[in-house]
């Protein structure tokens, strides 16, 4: 039977009907598989870029230890993790088989991620009157590197030998060429270290044949700090005592190491330890036997100390312009 005209037009408008909606509703079905795809993948990618980053499990102090136990393990973002974060790895050397040791530089809250800015080997701990000093009358080991520890030492020629500074870390200058200073190195010093120091330059200058030199520590982390065994003149233990730039820790080491029971003769002091008083007559001895050309000898080494100095500025300068 024929279909009228109303009726087939009618039947149009319905398959009409049907196929946009199909389609709508294929378009949104479509739009949201598509969209959960997507999350999906975004989800997958978050977990790719997630890396294992180490935080404190409770707050910590300026000066505190800081020990491998106070870290616990967590999932971040690797783009939230700064690039100088430490790791468990800082804790030890394979190199030397040792443990590392830390002190926190400023006081750290919980859930921090540490990096290497807020802590500082144990013995590296910088106080007030700390100063990164320069040398180059040293003699240094053919193969020194920067980040030995080594111990600075007086030779006298009358076969005598004092450790003049201990364990101090040595960083050697470089130009910008990433070429190394052949001549100088560069060590943090206390006030009282520089002015013992000080002393200890001039009295080998006036004596010839004598040298400063450098002896490295063969596994730092295992080997203690050596006890100094140059004493130095009882005018520079005054002018440290009376230094208000020089730490109460530092005075008080003095203290221990030459007096212990201070014993005072007119405006000078003697040394009571039996031991300082001895080393120091030693070096008297020296220094009297040269007296005569004392002066002229220090302005040499001076000069010749200037130059170096010259020299390698001059070096530097260069290279930043080349």
């Amino acid at each position: 039977m024929a279909m009228n005209p109303m009726q087939r037009k009618a039947n149009n408008y319905l398959l009409i009907g049907v196929f946009v909606t199909l389609l709508i509703t294929g378009s949104i079905i479509g739009f949201l598989v598509y969209q959960l795809v997507s999350i999906n993948r975004e989800r997958e990618e978050e977990k790719k870029k997630l890396a294992t980053v180490y935080i404190l499990a409770e707050d910590v102090t300026s000066g505190s230890d800081i020990t491998e136990d106070l870290f616990i393990q967590q999932k971040i973002s690797s783009s939230a993790i700064p690039t100088n974060a430490i790791d468990l790895s800082v804790f030890y050397d394979s190199e030397t088989d040792t443990t590392n040791e830390f002190v926190a530089k400023i006081n750290i809250s919980a859930g921090t991620i540490v990096t290497d800015e807020m802590i500082v080997e144990k013995g590296e701990e910088i106080t007030a009157d700390v100063r990164k000093q320069e040398y180059n009358m040293l003699v240094l080991p053919s193969q020194l590197q920067t980040g030995s520890y080594v111990d600075v030492r007086l030779f006298m020629p009358n076969g005598q030998d004092y450790i003049v500074i201990s364990k101090k870390k040595v960083t050697i200058p470089q130009n910008i060429d990433m070429t190394s200073s052949p001549t100088t190195i560069w060590l943090n010093m206390s006030e009282a270290d520089i002015l013992v120091m000080s002393n200890a330059i001039v009295e080998a200058y006036t004596v010839p044949g004598s040298k400063l030199y450098v002896t490295e520590y063969v596994e730092p982390g295992n080997q203690e700090k050596s006890s100094p065994t140059y004493v130095i003149k009882p005018a520079i233990y005054q002018l440290i005592t009376a230094d208000p730039n020089v730490v109460n820790e530092a005075k008080n080491e003095l203290v221990t190491r030459y007096l212990k029971d201070i014993r005072y003769v007119g405006d000078g002091v003697n040394y009571s330890n039996e031991n300082s008083a001895e080393v120091r007559a030693d070096i008297d001895g020296m220094l009297s036997m040269f007296a005569e050309d004392a002066l002229e000898n220090i302005e040499d080494k001076v000069n010749d100390e200037m130059q170096k100095a010259a020299q390698e500025r001059q070096d530097y300068l260069e290279s930043l312009g080349g």
